[in-house]
């Protein structure tokens, strides 16, 4: 693949959908400094024993932490810079980068953090910038989609298993930082104690009923089975992310493949929920008989940006779906970075996503999310994050 350069990436690069500016930024020569600073590993439980409220934990939190962002963002900038120029000047995926570009240079040039005072003003920017990114998965997914739908043979897998193993983590420190300083009850940082999974998957049923129920005029029901009084130490939103994506799935599939029946108004077949507890993982199964999937896909379904929904365009006249059609499939199937990234989050901590797929009848997805109890190994190891600078580092020397 083509990598851009630093002599050639001061050059307006034009794409399919607009034109965009790529280019180093100005400060670039700080960000391959900062880039090759050590980049300090740290466990789940080291950061949740080391999350205390008092003021003198949160300075040195607070220190660790503007020493150790800008060397992860300048890594990811770096891992930006080194793109082809088409999908650096999406703009979208601009979009991102000039985001992690602000956020980088004020961490990085915030003072040294000695009082309470300095490092309340800390936290607020960290907050601020920490909301800036909310919208980065987004946007990387359909600048992604964009840029495939230009350039078919564009495949940027690697890139973005980086980039989003990373973004996981910085998240956690960044919300961690800011959780520390108003501690819940049944939390440590951002791990919720004793969480009942099932309370989640129903708030998520409900709202993706309602939602495929607005797309089609109607919905599986979803059933529970199992072990449905389990718990699980985890972070709450990482489990709203995994089950929703295959919920998602499950829903849409189920009504798409019995269109007959949506035409009779009769019932649909249920998507079914299970849920068993294990020593080390507590098991989430939904089953669905939305028709399954062939095996020659099984394994693309795993790639970024690989959907079975089609590429209409809203803003294009010639295409079968008005805008706000195209929106709501759109919210309820994704850019096909569901499932990639469903596997990223259970994988994170020494979890796993596997899929059992029966051609011409359904799908059972199984979410294998381990016990995150301090002291345990799943919170001891590295993470893929740790694992993924230390490679990092090694080929920066």
């Amino acid at each position: 693949t083509a990598r851009a350069t630093t002599t050639t990436t001061n050059e307006v690069i034009t794409t399919t959908h607009t034109m965009a500016v790529a280019r180093l930024p100005s400060n670039f020569r700080k960000i391959r400094e900062v880039a090759r600073h050590p980049c300090d590993s740290i466990s789940l439980g080291h950061l949740l024993r080391n999350t205390r409220p008092d003021t003198p934990s949160l300075i040195r939190a607070a220190r660790w932490l503007q020493v150790q962002l800008p060397v992860r963002f300048a890594r990811r900038i770096e891992d930006f810079v080194q793109l082809p120029h088409v999908v650096v000047s999406n703009p979208h995926i601009n979009n991102v980068l000039q985001t992690y570009l602000d956020t980088f240079d004020a961490v990085n040039a915030f003072g040294e953090i000695h009082t309470e005072v300095e490092m309340e003003e800390f936290r607020h920017l960290i907050n601020a910038h920490m909301a800036k990114h909310g919208d980065g998965t987004r946007l990387v997914a359909e600048g992604y989609r964009q840029i495939r739908h230009a350039f078919p043979h564009m495949i940027l897998d690697e890139f973005l298993h980086g980039h989003f193993t990373s973004r996981i983590a910085t998240r956690i420190l960044m919300e961690n930082f800011v959780i520390m300083h108003n501690s819940q009850e049944g939390y440590i940082g951002v791990v919720r104690q004793g969480m009942k999974p099932l309370k989640v998957i129903q708030g998520l049923a409900q709202e993706l009923t309602r939602l495929t129920q607005n797309i089609y005029g109607t919905s599986p029901e979803v059933e529970y089975r199992g072990n449905l009084d389990c718990t699980l130490d985890y972070i709450p939103r990482h489990v709203s992310y995994m089950v929703q994506e295959v919920l998602k799935n499950a829903l849409r599939a189920t009504v798409e493949r019995h269109q007959a029946r949506v035409k009779n108004f009769e019932a649909l077949p249920p998507v079914v929920v299970e849920l068993q507890k294990g020593d080390v993982h507590v098991i989430i199964k939904i089953s669905d008989q939305g028709g399954g999937m062939p095996k020659r896909l099984q394994q693309e379904a795993w790639q970024y940006g690989w959907t079975t929904v089609g590429d209409d365009d809203p803003t294009d006249e010639a295409q079968p779906l008005g805008r706000s059609e195209y929106n709501l499939k759109t919210e309820l199937a994704g850019f096909g970075f569901g499932l990639p990234l469903t596997r990223l989050h259970a994988q994170y901590f020494g979890g796993d996503v596997f899929m059992q797929a029966l051609p011409g009848h359904g799908t059972d997805m199984y979410l294998l999310l381990t016990h995150l109890k301090e002291g345990t190994p799943s919170t001891e190891i590295d993470d893929l994050s740790t694992i993924l600078e230390k490679g990092k580092a090694s080929g920066l020397q």
